[in-house]
């Protein structure tokens, strides 16, 4: 018994063995189709923040530089770096000795100039009374002469005499003229004078904090062209702006008002609030590259943020809340295969095209007649379309979706806008605006067999992580294709 066994056994081997290499050698040359692996991100409502990063330095709200009009050696200085000061209070002064004397100066100069005017004056009242005498003394010798009692000599004197009186007279007063201007120099000279004296005494302008001293006790203050900067002051610490400089390609999305959250390198682990104030309009270019100024202002109340920090800026450009939202990377997404890339370039953007027509039908209630001539149009942009890119030799990755999309709207306006309604007309500027600032996108589902399958939606605003989704085969739950890798064997 155990023979036969042993006999079946030593058959049964080579058999089995046979069985095999006839499969093994079947299958040689037979494609072992790939398996993938999809990782999905689920479609959700959420917040959506589109953010404009940047930096810029710290300032205070309002920064006062004071200088010296005056040239001069530094007699005191009052006060130092972190000093609180107040309207009128004296910084500095400089030595008055010169400017004292040029005030004792000018105000003998003015009391020479009044004693000049009160001669002028006392010079007029006599010239004044020689000419009274010379006219009374013309009119006795008129008299005397009508009576033969004078001689036209004697009378020709008196005539002479009273018009030398009237010149003296124009000449007192010429003098008188130039005393009184004489005066008011020299009371200008004494008021300037007077000036300099006071401005030796360099006084603060504002109410704030002393930020920056750049002067000694001793020191000679020199003063030519301009006067030279002695003190800064910050007029109130409890309130910063930041000058951030944004990228001109940033700058357009920005408005007054936009929210801004900042941090400084001092503070890491804390975050500050402000907003935007202004836009300055005058643009910087270093190397080709051009940005703009952004104002933005914040509180300081416990006085953390010291001008001349730099603060890393987050300008909150627009913000959608409790919206559909779609992860990025299910955008970027596209299935393997040159069919799928193909329609995804050129195909998409046509299909596309004639199911705005069927969405136009719908919501404008457009007539038969209307809906044949705006397919029309659309047909034609795709067959010039095709028509360009074979003449160009060009294939599907050289489609220009952007212009295809530029036409189709034109030419959608010129085929049914002139024939529309009113009802349409408003319907159709309802339907425009709801599309300005959005785009078409093409998302990936997984079907039941495993397989992505399409999905149209129109998103809008997008920030690092999520994009909106304003309408669309796309509804919340929905697991999106984010991407693929092959599955190991």
């Amino acid at each position: 018994m155990s023979t036969r066994l042993s006999r079946l056994f030593t058959l049964a081997v080579p058999v089995a063995l046979a069985i095999g290499g006839i499969a093994w050698f079947l299958n040689i040359g037979r494609p072992v189709e790939p398996r993938y692996d999809y990782e999905t991100a689920t479609v959700e409502t959420g917040t959506i923040r589109r953010i404009v990063s940047t930096s810029g330095p710290v300032r205070a709200l309002v920064t006062v530089s004071v200088g010296s009009y005056l040239s001069g050696p530094v007699e005191a200085v009052n006060v130092d770096f972190n000093s609180e000061v107040k309207p009128g209070d004296v910084l500095a002064k400089l030595d008055r000795r010169t400017f004292a004397a040029k005030v004792a100066e000018a105000e003998a100069n003015l009391l020479a100039a009044q004693a000049a005017l009160t001669n002028q004056k006392a010079a007029l009242i006599k010239a004044e009374a020689v000419l009274r005498n010379a006219e009374r003394t013309i009119e006795r010798q008129r008299s005397l002469a009508q009576k033969r009692f004078a001689s036209e000599q004697t009378l020709d004197n008196a005539v002479r005499d009273r018009d030398v009186a009237k010149a003296e007279i124009s000449v007192v007063n010429a003098q008188i003229e130039t005393a009184e201007a004489t005066i008011v120099q020299r009371k200008a000279a004494l008021e300037s004078a007077q000036v300099d004296l006071e401005r030796s005494e360099i006084k603060s302008p504002i109410s704030g904090t002393v930020i920056s001293r750049s002067v000694d006790p001793g020191q000679t203050v020199a003063s030519s062209f301009q006067a030279p900067e002695l003190f800064k002051i910050a007029q109130d610490l409890s309130r910063i702006r930041i000058e951030a400089q944004v990228n001109e390609a940033d700058v357009g999305s920005i408005a007054e008002g936009n929210p801004v959250t900042f941090s400084v390198d001092a503070y890491p682990d804390r975050e500050f609030e402000g907003r935007v104030t202004q836009i300055r309009l005058a643009a910087t270019e270093i190397n080709n590259v051009v940005t703009y100024t952004v104002i933005i202002e914040a509180a300081n109340e416990d006085r953390r943020l010291f001008p001349g920090m730099t603060a890393n800026v987050r300008i909150e450009s627009a913000r959608r809340d409790g919206v559909l939202r779609v992860s990025n990377d299910a955008l970027r997404f596209r299935p393997r295969g040159e069919q799928a890339e193909a329609e995804g370039r050129g195909g998409g953007a046509e299909n596309r095209a004639l199911r705005t027509v069927e969405r136009l039908k719908g919501e404008l209630e457009l007539t038969a007649e209307q809906t044949e001539n705006l397919k029309s149009e659309v047909e034609a942009i795709i067959a010039e379309t095709r028509a360009s890119a074979q003449s160009g030799g060009f294939g599907p990755a050289q489609f220009d979706a952007s212009a295809f999309r530029m036409k189709l709207n034109m030419r959608i306006e010129q085929a049914i806008v002139p024939t529309m309604s009113e009802a349409q007309q408003r319907n159709y500027d309802r339907w425009k605006k709801g599309r300005e600032g959005t785009r078409a996108a093409t998302l990936w589902v997984l079907d039941a067999a495993g397989q992505p399958e399409r999905r149209m939606a129109r998103v809008g605003l997008a920030d690092d992580q999520f994009t909106e989704v304003v309408g669309g085969s796309v509804k919340e739950g929905d697991k999106l294709i984010v991407r693929v890798r092959e599955a190991r064997k």
